[in-house]
């Protein structure tokens, strides 16, 4: 009868002991989540303070659409390639391009109408939401960014992406290539840190800024889908 007694008391004393621990556990992984819930947000809002956007989106996906889709992005950024103020800041860049929406707009109908095409075009410029985008030399994480956003049609196709400021898809118009100067001045507005995660994500051996850009993405990935589920309820 002692030995169960004193059985029963260890396993109570293990319960409260277990119990403990994972109070203790679950506090910690809170505490980790909260940490990682505030990095991605203030890494992904401080590279998307430092980028504007371009986004074209199709009237659809069939192979018509969408080569007309890239028929105006080849008359928007041959139009910057001339006309896009060099050296501007952010804030330039951005007033730059808010100003130029009717021409913008303009653009895309005259491509449109050469076409044969009678679809509707639309220029805006806002925060849009973004998945995570690879280009020449860098990944952008997914997230809210400032966008001039070209919708031809009822825009349900597919889209393109490219980066107005810094210039990087206006610096060779032909290529894409992403310009030196243009990543210098993106380097110098999100800091070597900021920079090095966007950049050096494609390292195979780079581990700790592979799983800093996970945790960035992970984040803004369930803004975005918390985003639309509230906007789909109401």
């Amino acid at each position: 009868m002692k030995n169960i007694k004193n059985s029963i008391f260890s396993i109570i004393r293990k319960t409260g002991s277990a119990k403990q621990f994972l109070s203790t556990a679950i506090r910690f992984l809170l505490v980790i989540l909260v940490i990682c819930i505030i990095y991605g947000g203030a890494t992904q809002k401080q590279i998307s303070n430092n980028i504007v956007r371009l986004h074209i989106v199709a009237n659809s996906d069939s192979a018509v659409d969408q080569e007309l889709k890239l028929k105006v992005r080849d008359a928007v950024l041959q139009h910057m390639h001339a006309k896009y103020p060099d050296g501007a800041t952010r804030e330039e860049a951005s007033e730059y391009l808010k100003a130029n929406l009717p021409l913008i707009k303009e653009i895309a109908e005259g491509v449109v109408k050469e076409n044969g095409s009678d679809l509707e075009v639309n220029a805006r410029y806002g925060v849009y939401p973004f998945p995570t985008k690879e280009y020449e030399g860098l990944v952008l994480p997914a997230g809210m960014y400032e966008a001039v956003r070209v919708e031809l049609g009822s825009a349900k196709g597919q889209n393109w992406w490219c980066i107005m400021f810094p210039p990087l898809c206006v610096a060779d118009a032909n290529s894409l290539k992403m310009d030196a100067k243009a990543m210098n001045q993106l380097r110098e507005g999100l800091g070597d840190s900021n920079y090095r995660l966007i950049t050096d994500i494609a390292e195979n051996n780079n581990i700790p800024v592979k799983i800093k850009f996970r945790i960035v993405e992970i984040v803004e990935n369930s803004k975005i889908r918390i985003a639309e589920i509230i906007n789909n309820l109401f």
